[in-house]
């Protein structure tokens, strides 16, 4: 959400809502957007905690379509238990007041600026919930086409509920082409409404494009397309141009990398679907696990990781600087030591670290990206103005 000051903070006037204030009380802001803030808030009569999304109609011709949208959609897939539920809705004259049920842990986005990315056994859990969640969109006949960490909301299990469904539209069977989304998580197929009008349009694949961006994210800790030229990363998108590049992948599985591939492929008909996602061999709780035998690599991260140990103590007890001889010229090639290094500067500086051209945290963590390209434009070089 962005983080854009105004009036839109200030919780609505009493009279002016009255339906919602006499059964829930309005707490502590919990996000805010141009035109909404999201609020938790506890119904009266039974004390339950939720979140209520208050969106004021004033602030954009396109809101209430938006909402109204977004309504219907939730009715139709809900409930799922991967799929956030709408408990209550209320309308005045200028907001509208959507009720959700809380999600205590906030969204994906959040917990990746804290771990900087995630091993593969947590990224096959979240994964696993939020494929099952977009199965099911997709089997009752839309497609949510905003799949990104942001939407992605955790509870107090850290269970995934998928979030935000304004965007969503009902597919049956023909081809869509209005673009909207966030440019990092576009789909090949739907970029190319923009500068070609001959172009054959996408179907509910484009989630499948946006799974395969947050699979890889999380498990690199960036995303795989990037430039510090947003028309150059966007070129990088449609000609599917991306790379497992060392040491971030070193320790990741062939079978991650191959279910990635799978889904970052410009092929749409090849592209897997949710459905085969989760048959895929990396998705597979029960796994075979290699024979542990002796391995002079494993015994090596077991000194590692003691030697980590002992630095991470010594920088809580001193301010002396710390001494990584023995771990050789680059440091930074062990996954350990990039995991200290990269989580100590994100707590120094408050954002990702820039790595050159072609590599940069930051892209896929922002809560205002460049562009949030609206669905509807008329002619495709405005969408490329404003990206």
């Amino acid at each position: 959400m962005s983080t854009d000051d105004g009036a839109v903070d200030k919780l609505p006037d009493q009279n002016e809502a009255s339906a919602f204030y006499a059964r829930y009380e309005a707490g502590d802001l919990l996000g805010k957007g141009l035109s909404s803030t999201v609020r938790r808030c506890v119904c009266k009569a039974t004390g339950k905690q939720c979140a209520v999304k208050i969106v004021d109609k004033t602030q954009d011709q396109d809101c209430e379509r938006v909402i109204r949208t977004e309504m219907q959609c939730l009715h139709d897939v809900c409930p799922h238990s991967h799929i956030i539920k709408l408990e209550d809705t209320f309308e005045s004259s200028t907001f509208f007041f959507l009720v959700f049920e809380l999600a205590e842990n906030g969204e994906l986005f959040d917990y990746l600026t804290q771990v900087v990315r995630c091993s593969e056994k947590k990224t096959r859990v979240i994964m696993m919930q939020l494929v099952e969640a977009v199965k099911h969109v997709h089997n009752v006949g839309y497609v949510h086409r905003d799949l990104k960490p942001e939407n992605i909301l955790l509870d107090e299990h850290f269970n995934v509920k998928l979030s935000d469904f304004g965007f969503a539209t009902k597919y049956e069977g023909r081809k869509l082409r209005n673009v909207c989304g966030t440019p990092a998580y576009l789909a090949p197929e739907m970029l190319q409404c923009t500068v070609d009008f001959t172009a054959p349009g996408y179907d509910n694949k484009v989630d499948m494009w946006a799974i395969g961006v947050i699979l890889y994210t999380m498990l690199a800790g960036f995303p795989p397309f990037w430039h510090r030229k947003q028309l150059l990363m966007l070129r990088a998108i449609m000609n599917g141009k991306f790379r497992f590049g060392s040491p971030e992948w070193d320790d990741i599985s062939e079978n991650a990398k191959d279910l990635i591939t799978k889904l970052l492929t410009l092929n749409v008909a090849a592209r897997l679907t949710a459905e085969e996602v989760l048959s895929h061999p990396w998705m597979s709780i029960t796994q075979q696990q290699p024979e542990r035998r002796f391995s002079a690599r494993a015994r090596f991260r077991v000194y590692i990781r003691a030697v980590l140990f002992c630095t991470i103590m010594k920088m809580r007890i001193t301010e002396a600087p710390v001494n990584l001889q023995g771990l050789g010229s680059i440091p930074y090639k062990f996954k350990l030591v990039r995991q200290l290094i990269d989580g100590c500067a994100f707590r120094i500086y408050g954002h990702w670290v820039k790595r050159g051209d072609d590599q940069n945290r930051a892209t896929l963590f922002e809560h205002q990206p460049k562009a949030k390209l609206v669905s509807g434009l008329d002619r495709p070089s405005q969408v490329l103005l404003r990206m």
